[in-house]
């Protein structure tokens, strides 16, 4: 059992962190839309060490919130995911409904076919939308994925150049934390503002929590050794 020695207050303003700062001035900015998954996002990065984004798409509800950079890993992952089990069925799809269409000599029998065609078709369909090409950026303690950006989209000179802006920021940000146990404060507390606000879910910020918690306790613990 461990002793929850980080503080978890947060000030009256960290109420209004969501809020954007009308003395901010804009750095970067970046939207991305998939049309694929009809879905749009809108990121803002500020000179306050904020990162502002928007987001909507079909069957969800429109999201606006922003995130302290402090928190974020300045090293993103790249994500890629093809769905070859979609590629495969379609690729065996099309050969049965060439091989159908080849031994079929009624206009009956070209019903067959004609619906290997359609299934390779909704095969295709899945695999492009299951496939993704993705640069994440994770909370540096937590780990989870706050910042996700598609590659190339809506081009690679764009990406990049948003990506390094928000890289350099975020190591700006973290420059300010004074010890490491008040990164952890802070990151502690920033996930629990977007645990409120919807963005990260009450089971993810409990796991969140711990490892914060740990990682704090060892951080102590091997002070005190020294």
């Amino acid at each position: 059992m461990y002793v929850e020695e980080i503080c978890l207050s947060a000030p009256d303003d960290d109420r209004e962190a969501n809020r954007r700062d009308d003395s901010a001035e804009e750095l970067a900015g970046l939207e991305q839309i998939n049309f694929m998954r009809r879905c749009r996002s809108e990121f803002t990065l500020f000179n306050n060490h904020r990162l502002a984004v928007k987001k909507d798409g079909f069957l969800q509800t429109p999201r606006e919130y922003s995130i302290e950079l402090g928190i974020l890993d300045p090293h993103p992952k790249r994500q890629r995911r093809i769905a070859w089990h979609y590629l495969l069925v379609f690729a065996v799809l099309c050969a049965c409904a060439w091989f159908l269409a080849f031994v079929s000599h009624t206009a009956n029998s070209m019903l067959l076919p004609v619906m290997a065609s359609a299934s390779a078709g909704l095969s295709l369909v899945l695999a492009i939308y299951c496939s993704h090409d993705r640069l994440v950026f994770y909370s540096h303690h937590g780990r989870v994925p706050l910042v996700v950006l598609f590659n190339r989209v809506p081009d690679r000179l764009a990406l990049d150049g948003f990506s390094h802006a928000l890289v350099k920021q975020i190591k700006a940000a973290r420059a300010h934390y004074c010890c490491n146990s008040e990164a952890l404060s802070e990151e502690l507390k920033e996930h629990r503002r977007l645990r409120e606000a919807g963005v990260i879910s009450r089971k993810r910020y409990d796991i969140v929590k711990q490892r914060i918690l740990d990682r704090h306790s060892c951080a102590k613990h091997g002070a005190k050794s020294i």
